[in-house]
């Protein structure tokens, strides 16, 4: 019997659907609309026509309540109070075809809440769509309350009480006027982005949204003032599992399948959802003109000459007529727009499969996969500083113009190690590597294609200096790079096209030595900046010279100055480079880089996911996305962003270490361990991840290990970072006249760093030296707000502040500082969530302290308890004793 009910229940829905949608239709369009919607059911056709007819006999009379509409659409006004005076009606805020809005007074929470009434036909079916919507917390979704029933003249209105958004539709944002590609804009892919996962959350609960549209999505800010991207109006949507037509969404959203009278479908709201990005990505035009036919609707993919760029083909896919083309989920489209992973298996897949049916089989298949190494190249000779700077700068020239390839037949990957990372090389097939020796005065040049499993050298170039003018290191090295990327592609069948270089002889010598400054010997970047000038005037279209200048820029910045308009001179380079060549993945890095550092992780993100996408192959970016995610505190992503990296680049031991500091900065110490001894066995000749190492057992007191680490580091060579280490490793085993010498070295070694003062600083205390600690915090408070005006959302710069005051005994400055680094981060990092607590601890505010602690993770909680900075008083606390348990 209840069978029975639901199906006649569903044939009336399926009947007043497909009369809706026809007299949506003009009326010549009205009866072949139908034979098609209804092909195969004459009784369903005949039943739809007689509606038809009977309307046009009586003019309008089915689709015209008696009761007016607005009497019946808006059951409260402005001033009415609901549910036994719990919500008072303050305005309407917004209509559409499915309900109304009301901003209302939450009396019971006192606070503003939306309250939302479903239009008269609807009113039956909020329930069950309702049920599941409360379900969703999700931060791209607007927040569902609960549901409510009252009593009004025209009957019973159930309604849902909602998150109240202030902002503006994406719809009105676009009305007013966005870029005419703005989906390839950082900010319009962090909207996609969001309106992505907000849907796939909605769709994890069983729901089917069916009216997706840029009306339906508000932009407005979280608390900390980053955008937001939120999915509204879940009017009349129904559970996944249960029939619901969707004729009275904006038609130009509509799926084919739900013009037929279909049931709306995780399908349908990804068709939806292609509409909206069509329209981010071709300023505001939908797809389908205003008059199209239905068949055009039904049957075919729009036109689609203005959609550009890398996601023309994801957008496309969603627009399929047939459901089971599209993409299967809405977290699947996220996938193809941002990381492309689908798209470069496809490609990949297709390549190799072309390339193995095309060629002729050489030394190799070539279907396989190409991982190629770019050694630093070997100096013999000749210590001259410019030809080192020359050879430097050629061999990352050399390995730009072969990661950036176009139309590669063959799987590609192209990493170039820097000179530490001469014992590093990952696993890989090939190996380019060069040597300059100098002879008689003169010089020979010669590099070689190697097998790197056989050793055996593929190819082989050699160079002598000529006469006249074309015989210079410089000039030569312009013709042979060229010559080297052709015979690569021939000798491994990679059937590619190399970029066009954009720099001329003139112009090439001051590129090789500013991009060895700026990348190699980027210790002293600032002498790369001058090189890079010289590029810019003598190539004004090249984008390479400004992306150098901007990475030069940068690096001086960070590395040896404190010249605060070097970012900005960097910002401006990195535009006009930007803007000469939108595809350059160092543009993205770069972008990414500065987002980053100015604290707008968000726009960091959306740079550096577009960088994954023009070279999947380079696991930096994938790197920096993962570190991206970890501060946003989205772990699985990050993860995710991590496992991308070590296949981009097997056996490099880089991502193995940014992978251990992600989980070190979540406490996670086995799993920190873990990564970092991966990568001391892929990369030994790097210090990095055993200095990480060290730090890890002195946190855990494993003090034995510590030390055999920093000296392994020490005997590689001799940094700040190695020197630092060792001196925390004698304050833990109380030598503390040891670890004076080591921090004041450290200092000496440079570059200086704001957080080396604290531990000289203690040294000094431990040691009986109190003047010369009062000196040191002095000049580390002046250190660390130096950097804020740079980036003054740098929550653990602020809390490092508050630090150095409450040592120094300020307290009110030290309270202000550690309120403002809390107003940045909530909830705060580990960091700075320990930062804070040390500095509370010292102004004896034990209360501040404490409620820090609370909630934090047991790790975090045991490094903590290990501090010799912790005063006994905080450690005998009742509170303490009870979270240490």
């Amino acid at each position: 019997m209840a069978a029975q009910q639901t199906h006649r229940q569903v044939r009336g829905d399926l009947i007043v659907t497909l009369f809706q949608a026809a007299m949506s239709r003009p009326v010549a369009e009205r009866e072949p609309y139908l034979a098609e919607a209804c092909a195969g059911d004459a009784a369903l056709l005949e039943e739809v026509r007689r509606r038809v007819k009977w309307e046009a006999r009586l003019g309008g009379f089915l689709l015209t309540p008696v009761v007016p509409r607005e009497r019946i659409d808006r059951p409260f006004a402005p001033g009415d109070t609901v549910m036994r005076g719990r919500f008072r009606i303050l305005r309407l805020t917004g209509e559409g075809g499915m309900g109304v809005v009301y901003e209302a007074f939450d009396a019971k929470l006192g606070r503003r809440i939306a309250l939302k009434c479903p239009r008269f036909e609807f009113r039956k079916r909020l329930s069950p769509e309702a049920v599941k919507g409360l379900q969703v917390t999700h931060p791209n979704v607007c927040r569902v309350f609960e549901i409510h029933t009252e009593d009004t003249p025209t009957g019973e209105v159930d309604f849902l009480t909602m998150e109240f958004l202030e902002g503006e539709t994406l719809a009105a944002r676009m009305e007013r006027g966005v870029p005419a590609r703005w989906l390839e804009t950082a900010a319009g892919m962090e909207i996609a982005r969001q309106v992505c996962v907000g849907l796939a959350a909605v769709h994890a609960q069983g729901i089917v949204h069916r009216d997706l549209k840029t009306a339906n999505v508000m932009l407005s800010h979280d608390a900390a003032g980053q955008p937001r991207a939120v999915i509204m109006d879940f009017g009349i949507a129904q559970g996944a599992d249960l029939f619901s037509s969707a004729t009275r969404g904006t038609p130009d959203y509509l799926a084919p399948e739900l013009w037929r009278g279909q049931a709306a479908t995780v399908q349908s709201d990804v068709y939806a959802l292609g509409v909206l990005l069509f329209e981010m990505a071709c300023g505001g035009r939908k797809p389908f003109a205003e008059t199209a036919s239905w068949k055009d609707r039904l049957q075919s993919k729009p036109s689609a000459a203005e959609l550009r760029g890398p996601g023309r083909s994801a957008v496309l896919r969603c627009l399929e007529p047939d459901p089971a083309r599209r993409f299967r989920s809405a977290r699947e489209l996220e996938t193809a727009l941002f990381q492309r992973r689908w798209f470069l298996r496809a490609a990949l897949g297709a390549a190799a499969s072309l390339a193995a049916g095309t060629f002729v089989k050489r030394r190799y298949w070539p279907s396989s996969a190409v991982r190629m190494a770019v050694l630093p190249p070997v100096l013999r000779g000749t210590t001259a500083p410019e030809v080192s700077a020359l050879m430097g700068g050629f061999v990352h020239d050399l390995s730009y113009r072969l990661k950036t390839l176009r139309g590669v037949r063959r799987p590609l990957s192209v990493f170039s190690p820097t000179p530490d990372d001469a014992r590093t090389i990952p696993a890989g097939t090939h190996v380019i590597s060069s040597e300059l020796a100098g002879v008689d005065g003169g010089w020979i040049f010669s590099a070689e294609l190697l097998d790197a499993a056989s050793g055996v050298a593929l190819r082989k170039w050699t160079r002598r200096p000529a006469s006249g003018g074309g015989g210079t290191l410089a000039a030569q090295l312009f013709t042979l790079q060229s010559a080297i990327v052709q015979e690569t592609i021939a000798e491994l069948s990679l059937r590619a096209e190399p970029r066009r270089h954009t720099l001329t002889r003139a112009s090439y010598p001051d590129y090789l030595q500013g991009l060895h400054y700026a990348r190699v010997d980027y210790e002293n970047a600032v002498k790369a900046i001058p090189y890079f000038e010289r590029v810019v005037a003598a190539e004004p279209d090249s984008a390479l010279g400004y992306a150098g200048l901007a990475e030069a820029l940068l690096n001086a910045q960070h590395m040896l100055t404190r010249d605060k308009t070097l970012q900005g001179r960097a910002l401006t380079a990195l535009a006009a480079a930007e803007q000469r060549e939108p595809d350059l993945a160092q543009v993205h890095m770069l972008a990414g880089r500065l987002n980053s550092e100015g604290g707008w992780n968000e726009r960091a993100l959306a740079d550096y996911r577009r960088a994954t996408e023009i070279d999947p192959t380079d696991p930096e970016a994938f790197l920096e996305l993962g570190r991206v995610l970890g501060e946003l505190d989205r772990p699985d992503e990050a993860q995710s962003a991590f496992q991308a990296a070590f296949a981009a680049q097997p056996g490099y031991y880089k991502p193995y270490l940014v992978a251990g500091m992600h989980f070190y900065r979540m406490r996670n110490f086995a799993e920190a361990e873990r990564h970092w001894l991966e990568s001391v066995r892929y990369g030994p000749g790097q210090t990095r991840a055993r200095l990480n190492l060290a730090s890890l057992y002195i946190t855990t007191g494993r003090l034995a290990e510590a030390q055999r680490q920093a000296e392994e580091s020490i005997a590689i060579k001799k940094t700040r970072s190695a020197l630092e280490t060792l001196g925390a490793l004698h304050v833990r085993a109380r030598r503390y006249g040891d670890a004076v010498a080591a921090y004041e070295e450290a200092i000496k070694v440079g570059p200086r760093y704001y957080k080396t003062w604290e531990a000289l600083a203690g040294a000094y205390r431990r040691a009986g030296r109190e003047a010369d600690a009062q000196r040191t915090l002095r000049t580390a408070i002046e250190d660390t707000e130096w950097g804020l005006p740079a980036n003054p959302r740098d929550a653990e710069r602020v809390a490092w502040c508050a630090y150095y005051h409450g040592a120094l005994g300020e307290v009110a400055q030290a309270r202000a500082r550690a309120s403002q680094a809390l107003a940045l981060a909530n909830p705060p990092s580990n960091e700075v969530r320990e930062r804070l607590v040390l500095a509370f601890d010292q102004i004896h505010d034990s209360a501040a302290a404490l409620r820090l602690m609370e909630g934090a993770p047991s790790d975090f909680l045991k490094g903590l308890s290990g501090s010799d900075e912790l005063s006994e008083s905080l450690r005998r606390s009742p509170v303490f004793i009870r979270l240490m348990r």
